[in-house]
């Protein structure tokens, strides 16, 4: 009795799945593929092609006792932010000025330099899925600008170009994922070829 049990058991165990599961498995798994290798796609891209940003837009923002000239630019899947700290600290901490996530300056203490300069590229399509960052502490290095001349629309495709090449201002020291971009893309992705996927399937149904 215990035997026939456990052939009932083992064969219930190695029953296959059914036809619509395997293929709603296949679906979904194909989305998720393309989803991924679309948001990838969509961070390279807008490195290679951008030409000229729409045109830097200058203000100051506060963090605590620091003050910070801040430029900003845009271009299509580009944002670029170029940070310069103010060279006298506030008597009254204060907190004002909005700042993406990906671009915020990193935390005190900051060197005892005369122009700390920090640049941040993201790069990503609709939102961004990667940033770039370049640290500046010494005159000798060129890019990014002081932030207060950086009015014009060149920076962001020198930092693009940089990404890529080394060129300009040299590599990023550093790179990281901006994981709700870089995950609320490839869902948006997925769910794009998830609805394409669907309607082929539905059509294929029919012309059989």
């Amino acid at each position: 009795m215990q035997s026939r049990r456990k052939y009932r058991r083992m064969r219930a165990m190695s029953t296959p799945l059914p036809r619509a599961t395997t293929l709603l498995g296949l679906h979904v798994a194909s989305a998720v593929v393309f989803g991924v290798i679309a948001t990838a796609l969509m961070t390279y891209l807008p490195l290679q092609k951008v030409d000229r940003g729409r045109g830097a837009q200058i203000r100051q923002i506060y963090r605590g006792e620091y003050a910070w000239v801040n430029a900003r630019d845009e271009a299509f899947g580009l944002a670029w932010s170029n940070l310069q700290l103010s060279p006298t600290r506030m008597t009254t901490p204060l907190t004002d000025g909005d700042l993406p996530r990906w671009a915020e300056p990193p935390p005190p203490p900051y060197p005892d330099v005369q122009f700390l300069r920090i640049g941040t590229l993201a790069s990503g399509w609709p939102l961004p899925t990667v940033a770039f960052r370049w640290t500046v502490t010494t005159t000798k290095r060129n890019f990014p600008i002081h932030a207060e001349l950086d009015d014009g629309n060149t920076s962001i495709s020198h930092a693009a170009e940089s990404v890529l090449t080394g060129g300009r201002g040299g590599a990023p020291e550093e790179r990281r994922i901006v994981w709700v971009g870089a995950l609320a893309n490839v869902a948006m992705y997925a769910a794009a070829a998830s609805v394409v996927l669907t309607v082929v399937a539905r059509v294929t149904r029919r012309a059989t």
